[in-house]
């Protein structure tokens, strides 16, 4: 009977050592940056209930890292994340313009270096659309298709995908800041991110106006390694089933937006 009873618990401690490797091996290790709407510090925002949904859809456990952006690229590209949201897919024309190395300041080469490395892959899939904004001083006139003539920023992890933009910036309100006391010429972001912010600063910050920039398709990170790329594949069918039965749309229907110019003339 004792040998009984010690087979019957050496099995259940085996199951249980096995089912909770099991769960935390289909863990799925997510990072977002940390930005207004999409992500916030307490752990709400769209591109959180996003990566819910695909995590249930997956049938897997979910542990979501609310991070700066540049770090949250960091960790796909060092794999240390099975998958970043949100970013941008630069147009082939754009990357085919890019400026040589050499024309770029020696404190951003090093950053233009690994994106040109970088390790990771796009999503097949399209998530949603965001318009990226040139927010500047209504002092100045910039002339949009020569921003290397100006000190523009933009964030640190899109350097490499913004022609002409040399100066990154990891604080989306210190660059408008910068923009209003003339510190710098303009700043190139999400609206969908910096309007937000925009607005609710609106008396310190009078003097910045808007412009469209350019329109991006945004999609999903992985590493670029076999389960990354397995996992896109999962990830990106997913995408499709909810684009087809409009979840897609009614989940970021608040950040896949036209470009509303929506300041008053007097702020032009």
């Amino acid at each position: 009977m004792k040998s009984n009873r010690l087979l019957a618990v050496s099995i259940i401690l085996n199951l249980l050592i096995f089912f909770n490797f099991h769960v935390f091996a289909e863990s799925l290790r997510v990072s977002i940056p940390r930005m207004p709407v999409h992500a916030e510090s307490d752990g709400k925002g769209i591109l959180v209930d996003f990566a819910k949904v695909l995590a249930k859809k997956l049938k897997r456990d979910i542990d979501i890292q609310i991070v700066p952006f540049s770090r949250s690229i960091y960790y796909v590209n060092n794999n240390k994340v099975d998958f970043h949201l949100p970013f941008i897919k630069a147009n082939i024309k754009a990357q085919a313009n890019k400026k040589p190395l050499g024309h770029l300041k020696s404190a951003v080469r090093h950053q233009y270096k690994k994106q040109q490395n970088s390790n990771f892959i796009y999503s097949d899939e399209t998530i949603f659309h965001v318009n990226f904004v040139l927010f500047s001083h209504k002092g100045v006139t910039i002339d949009i298709n020569n921003l290397q003539d100006y000190k523009i920023e933009t964030d640190t992890s899109h350097i490499p995908y913004l022609e002409g933009v040399e100066m990154g910036s990891d604080c989306i309100l210190c660059s408008l800041k910068k923009i209003q006391y003339k510190m710098t010429d303009g700043y190139i972001f999400a609206d969908s991110s910096t309007d937000p912010l925009l607005r609710y600063n609106s008396k310190l910050l009078p003097s910045i106006k808007r412009e469209l920039y350019q329109r991006f398709e945004v999609k999903v990170l992985f590493p670029n390694t076999e389960k990354g790329r397995h996992l896109n594949k999962e990830v990106s069918a997913i995408i499709t089933e909810m684009r087809t039965t409009g979840e897609l749309t009614k989940l970021l229907s608040s950040v896949d937006l036209p470009y509303d110019d929506w300041q008053l003339p007097a702020n032009n």
